[in-house]
C-alpha cells in the first residue's frame, strides 16, 4: 500500500522472490528485469525480502542476484530486510542503491502506544548507520487479528491506532514508506499464523476496517 508523493502517483516497485530455490530465483530475477526495463513507471526494484532473516541465502549470493539486476536495468535496486538484519549485516549496503527496511513493532511484542516511536526509533538508527543510501520502509503496520505476542495486541482498535498515528506523526517528515498492507491475505495463516492473515487495511471482501478521521472507539465485545 504505498505512499507516494502526488507526481509519483503512478509510480511503482518491482520485487524479486528470493529464496532456496536457486531455479526459481533465475526465474524471479528474469522476470523483474524484463518488467523494468518494459515499463517505465517501475521506479524501483526490491531483489529479496526477508530472504536474510530466513536464512535461505548468504550475503554473498544475494548480493550475487542484486549485483546482476543493477547492471541490467537503470532503475535503482534493492533488497528488503528487518532493520536489525540490515545492522547485522552491514556490508549489504554497499551492494545496493537504497535500503528497504522492515519496521514491524507488532512481532517484536511492543504495545501499540509506543510502538510508533520504537518504530521510528529504528528507523533512524538505520539511517544513521547508513548515511549515504536512502531508506525507504519496505513494510510498516499492524494486524487487526490474531494471537497476542508479549504486550502486543493484535485488534482492529490496535491497527486504527498504530496506522493513524504513524501517518500523523510522518506526514511532516517526507519518508517514503509502504504501509503493509492493502487487502487482507487470507492464505498467509499457513505462514505466519492467524496475524498473517489480517495487515490489510481492506478485509478480504474489499470494506475499509477503519475511518481515517474521526474519534476511535474500541469494540467492548472483541475476543
Amino acid at each position: 500500500f504505498p505512499h507516494p508523493a502526488p507526481r509519483r502517483a503512478r509510480s511503482a516497485a518491482r520485487g524479486a522472490w528470493m529464496g532456496a530455490d536457486r531455479e526459481r530465483n533465475e526465474y524471479e530475477l528474469k522476470k523483474v528485469i524484463e518488467l523494468a526495463r518494459e515499463n517505465r513507471n517501475v521506479v524501483r526494484v526490491i531483489i529479496g525480502n526477508e530472504v536474510l532473516l530466513r536464512g535461505e541465502l548468504s550475503v554473498e549470493e544475494l548480493t550475487g542476484y542484486i549485483e546482476r539486476a543493477r547492471k541490467a536495468i537503470r532503475q535503482p535496486v534493492g533488497t528488503a530486510e528487518t532493520w536489525n538484519t540490515w545492522l547485522q549485516n552491514p556490508q549489504l549496503a554497499a551492494h545496493v542503491d537504497f535500503i528497504a527496511v522492515h519496521l514491524l513493532p507488532y512481532w517484536e511484542g511492543v504495545p501499540v502506544e509506543m510502538a510508533v516511536d520504537y518504530a521510528l526509533q529504528r528507523f533512524t538508527e538505520v539511517r544513521l548507520r547508513f548515511p549515504d543510501k536512502p531508506v525507504v520502509i519496505g513494510e510498516i503496520g499492524w494486524p487487526s487479528n490474531g494471537d497476542r505476542l508479549a504486550a502486543a495486541q493484535a485488534t482492529p482498535d490496535a491497527q486504527a491506532r498504530f496506522v493513524r498515528a504513524f501517518l500523523e506523526r510522518t506526514g511532516p517528515l517526507g519518508l517514503d514508506y509502504y504501509l503493509m498492507e492493502a487487502v487482507d491475505q487470507p492464505w498467509k495463516r499457513a505462514t505466519e499464523g492467524a496475524a498473517g492473515a489480517h495487515w490489510g487495511l481492506l478485509d478480504a471482501a474489499r470494506q475499509a476496517k477503519f475511518a481515517f478521521t474521526g474519534p476511535l472507539q474500541s469494540d467492548p465485545y472483541w475476543p
